[in-house]
C-alpha cells in the first residue's frame, strides 16, 4: 500500500468515527471523552471502595462477511445499533466509541455479575441485528470490571479487548452454540451422535453400588469452595437424574449456610415444581432428557466449570467438561432460557 492509499483510508476511518459520534450529541460520546470518563470512574471506585465494569461490543462482521461499502448505510446501521443499546443501559452509564467497529459502554457501581446481566439484557435487544436480516452483523461482547481485571481504565479496556479475541476462540462463537438449543448444546458437547473431536470428553460408570460418583465428588469440592468465601457472588445449577431425599449432594447442600452464591438442584419429576428451602432452590422438571444427564454448571468472579454426562449404555455416562466461561455462563442463559426460568446470575 503507498502512503497516499494509508493515508486516504485512515482520513475515511476518522471521517466515520466523528460523523458517528454526531448521531446522538449528548449521549454517545467519542473515544477521549471516554478515556476521561474512565480515569474519572477509576478514581470514584478507588475513594468508595466500590467497582464499576465495561462492556465492549465488537462488530464481528456485517451480512455474511461482506463488508458494508457505503460510509451512509454505515453510519444508519450505527444509529440503529446504538438507538438500541440507548433504549436498554441506565441513566448514569456512558456510551461511546473506543475505535472502529467497538462500542463500549461505562458501568459505575456494578460488580462481574452486574456486567454479564447487562450483556444479557443488551443481547435481546439486538436481537434485529444480529438475527438474519436487514440490517445484520455478528457482534460479541466481552466485558472487564475493575479492580478485579485492571487497576485503571487503560489496562481494563486492554482486558475487555483481549475477551473479544478468546470469545472469538471459545466454542460458544466458534461452533455456533449461541444460535442452538440448550439440548442442542448438550448433544453436541457430549459428543453423542457429533464429532466431539475438539472437546474433553470422557466416559465415567455410574452403578447403583457406587455411594458417590465423580460427579458428587465436583460437587462437594465446588460446595466446600463456597463455603470458605460465603461472600462471593456466584450461581451453581446442578443436575440430577431425580430428586430424592437421599441424593449425596442434598446433604452437602443443607451445610451450606448462608452464602451469596444461588445454587439451583435440578431433576425430573411427574409435575413442574419450584420449591425454595434454605440456601437452594429445587426444581422438578417433566422431561425424560434430565432422567438421561446428570450436569454441574458453576460460576463465580474466580472460577468457571462445568460439566456434563449423558446415558450411553450399560451404566455408563459419556461426559464432557470445560473451564471456559463463556460457554458455562451461556450454557446457563440457555437453560434458563429454555425452561422459562427466570434469568438471573
Amino acid at each position: 500500500m503507498n502512503p497516499a492509499e494509508k493515508g486516504t483510508k485512515t482520513t475515511r476511518r476518522f471521517s466515520l468515527l466523528d460523523e458517528s459520534k454526531g448521531l446522538f450529541k449528548s449521549k454517545f460520546y467519542d473515544s477521549y471523552f471516554m478515556n476521561e470518563f474512565g480515569k474519572i470512574e477509576t478514581a470514584r471506585s478507588e475513594r468508595y471502595g466500590s467497582s464499576y465494569s465495561i462492556v465492549i461490543l465488537h462488530v464481528d462482521r456485517f451480512k455474511d462477511d461482506k463488508p458494508m461499502q457505503d460510509k451512509g448505510e454505515i453510519l444508519e446501521f450505527i444509529k440503529k445499533l446504538v438507538g438500541a443499546i440507548l433504549e436498554v443501559v441506565r441513566t448514569c452509564d456512558v456510551v461511546g466509541m473506543v475505535e472502529d467497529k467497538r462500542i463500549i459502554i461505562i458501568l459505575p457501581q456494578t460488580d462481574y455479575f452486574g456486567s454479564l446481566i447487562t450483556i444479557r439484557k443488551l443481547a435481546k435487544a439486538l436481537e434485529f441485528i444480529t438475527t438474519k436480516g436487514e440490517p445484520y452483523a455478528s457482534i460479541i461482547f466481552s466485558q472487564a470490571t475493575f479492580p478485579r481485571d485492571a487497576n485503571g481504565f487503560g489496562e481494563l479496556v486492554g482486558v475487555a479487548l483481549k475477551r473479544v479475541t478468546e470469545k472469538k476462540d471459545s466454542p460458544w462463537e466458534k461452533h455456533n452454540l449461541k444460535d442452538k438449543l440448550f439440548w442442542e448444546i448438550v448433544e453436541s458437547l457430549s459428543g453423542i451422535g457429533t464429532d466431539s473431536s475438539e472437546y474433553s470428553t470422557f466416559d465415567m460408570d455410574v452403578s447403583e453400588e457406587e455411594d458417590e460418583t465423580l460427579l458428587d465428588r465436583i460437587n462437594e469440592v465446588i460446595i466446600r469452595d463456597i463455603k470458605r468465601s460465603p461472600q462471593k457472588k456466584g450461581i451453581l445449577f446442578m443436575g440430577v437424574q431425580s430428586i430424592r431425599p437421599e441424593l449425596p449432594v442434598k446433604k452437602l447442600v443443607a451445610s451450606l449456610g448462608t452464602t451469596a452464591t444461588k445454587t439451583f438442584l435440578i431433576g425430573a419429576g411427574d409435575e413442574e415444581e419450584t420449591t425454595q428451602a434454605d440456601s437452594i432452590t429445587t426444581i422438578s422438571l417433566k422431561d425424560r432428557r434430565i432422567r438421561e444427564t446428570l450436569f454441574t454448571f458453576f460460576l463465580n468472579e474466580d472460577v468457571s466449570y462445568g460439566i456434563i454426562c449423558r446415558e450411553a449404555w450399560g451404566g455408563s455416562h459419556h461426559c464432557f467438561h470445560t473451564s471456559d466461561p463463556y460457554l458455562v455462563e451461556g450454557l446457563v442463559m440457555k437453560f434458563q432460557m429454555d425452561y422459562s426460568l427466570q434469568e438471573q446470575l
